[in-house]
């Protein structure tokens, strides 16, 4: 049995630490983000405030914003993108601290966003297998319509609970990195507020507006699990 690690919070919360996420986050950035400038105005200060919210667990609302950006396959993209400081801040510090754990329990052929395993290297990867398996002349491309938030939570915070056992940092993984809703949590929202009896009456168009989305919900989040499901047994 692998053992699990702990006193993980008081790592990422080490001022050392959270001085380098900050320079990592806003690497060539500082030109174009406001934010980040207004940030180096007052830099230490902030990153002593972030250090306390870490210690404590106490953080602001997530404050996602929606903005749409144009990547390299041609596609427009709808991302949900949270603030600078603290969220961005904070993000780094915590990669910093597991992300090499956190690499080395991925596949091999993990690409994108894993340090040294960009596009390019996939690519050569990918020419590689097509020479050594010259009889595999057929492959699956697919994309996965809001697949970050189709993943149960309970699936993320039980993978890390097979790593971790510092509740507090499992309590900041909720708090930072699972803070947006998922097709559960929509579904959750809806079931409730069909289940006032006083809606019918009082907003029978948002009555129909829920019952509507509802179906979708549900098909969605089955979809979601079983898919998840197909590939915790691999």
């Amino acid at each position: 049995m692998v053992k699990r690690k702990g006193h993980i919070l008081e790592q990422i919360a080490s001022m050392e630490n959270l001085e380098a996420a900050d320079r990592e986050a806003q690497a060539g950035k500082v030109k174009t983000n406001r934010h980040i400038r207004r940030h180096n105005l007052h830099a230490r200060e902030d990153l002593e405030k972030l250090q306390r919210m870490i210690l404590t667990l106490d953080f602001p609302p997530p404050d996602y914003r929606e903005m749409e950006v144009h990547n390299d396959s041609g596609k427009d993209r709808i991302i949900d993108k949270q603030r600078y400081f603290p969220w961005r801040i904070l993000h780094h510090a915590i990669m910093r601290v597991i992300g090499e754990d956190l690499y080395k329990s991925l596949i091999y052929d993990s690409f994108a966003c894993v340090p040294g395993k960009g596009l390019h290297h996939g690519v050569k990867r990918l020419r590689m297998m097509l020479r050594r398996y010259p009889e595999y002349t057929w492959y699956w491309k697919t994309d996965y319509k809001k697949y970050y938030q189709s993943i149960p939570h309970r699936t993320v915070m039980e993978a890390f609970r097979r790593k971790y056992k510092d509740e507090r940092f499992l309590q900041l993984i909720d708090m930072a990195i699972l803070n947006y809703d998922t097709k559960q949590d929509i579904l959750d929202e809806i079931e409730a507020a069909l289940g006032d009896p006083a809606l019918y009456a009082k907003d029978p168009a948002r009555v129909a507006a829920l019952t509507a989305r509802l179906g979708p919900a549900k098909e969605e989040l089955d979809a979601a699990e079983t898919l998840w499901l197909e590939l915790s047994m691999r």
